[in-house]
């Protein structure tokens, strides 16, 4: 069975690999079929695209936007977006100014909790080429020495309800969805078990999302039976994948999480008949 993994991350964003890199353990994993999903940003495309057409795998455009709802942070994902689309493209440049203006306002706060770590040490974990975020932040602070792991930052300073949290986008999903749409993309949630509230899934349905998550690396099998489920009764369609970060999530290698090649058909045929 041909299969795919439609969620997968490179240095554009919050990953470590290069876009090629990510489609050569693709092609390693045996997968017929590919998302680069990085946040906020389309910039990795081409080099993966150039790189699966050599390897023979086919990558479908995407990306994963941020967006956040009553203080949570909502991740939608955008498949077959086209990449010409210019407001589309300007919106994500927004997006992008307002992540460096986070790290900004979240140094701050560390500095003010006498956290010694500047906003260039972020920037230079995250390079040049992509957008930034907090695993960024998290791993200027392990190699400060003020945290051992990725995990120890986010519980210590920077996760939802730690001292340093700032929120991210003021994007609402349902602007982000609409969004993704106009663009000629199909929104998905992304990663539905960081919600823990299946009403805001039933409520975006309603406002136009497309596509649920079902299969991710962090849903155990019981969570998957309920997301199938749930998926069904609100005529959402299904994607998944592994969430692949490179060594920043070590432990979820690609294609540890796949689809049937009929999901990536089942996105394709949504976008032809929309």
């Amino acid at each position: 069975m041909t299969t795919a993994d439609l969620h997968l991350h490179t240095l554009y964003s919050d990953g470590t690999d290069t876009p090629r890199r990510v489609v050569e353990l693709a092609k390693q994993a045996g997968l017929s079929a590919i998302a680069i999903t990085d946040h906020d940003i389309l910039d990795g495309y081409p080099e993966a695209f150039h790189a699966a057409t050599e390897l023979g795998i086919e990558l479908l455009p995407g990306l994963e936007m941020s967006a956040s709802s009553d203080g949570r942070e909502v991740h939608v994902l955008g498949f077959l977006i086209d990449l010409a689309d210019q407001p589309f493209q300007q919106l994500l440049a927004d997006q992008r100014l307002r992540r460096i203006e986070r790290i900004h306002e979240m140094i701050a706060r560390l500095q003010r909790l006498g956290v010694v770590v500047t906003a260039d040490d972020v920037f230079a974990e995250a390079g040049v080429e992509g957008t930034v975020g907090r695993p960024h932040v998290a791993r200027a602070l392990v190699r400060r020495g003020y945290v051992s792991t990725a995990k120890e930052a986010f519980d210590r300073y920077i996760g939802n309800h730690a001292p340093a949290y700032i929120p991210g986008s003021p994007m609402g999903p349902r602007e982000a969805i609409h969004a993704i749409r106009q663009a000629g993309g199909v929104p998905v949630l992304a990663h539905p078990i960081y919600l823990k509230d299946d009403t805001v899934i039933e409520q975006l349905s309603r406002e136009g999302l497309v596509g649920l998550e079902v299969y991710h690396s962090s849903h155990s099998p019981e969570l998957i039976a309920h997301y199938e489920q749930l998926a069904d009764h609100l005529g959402l369609l299904r994607t998944g994948g592994t969430d692949y970060h490179g060594s920043s999530k070590e432990g979820v290698p690609i294609g540890s999480v796949t689809v049937p090649y009929a999901l990536v058909e089942a996105l394709k045929q949504w976008k032809q008949n929309r």
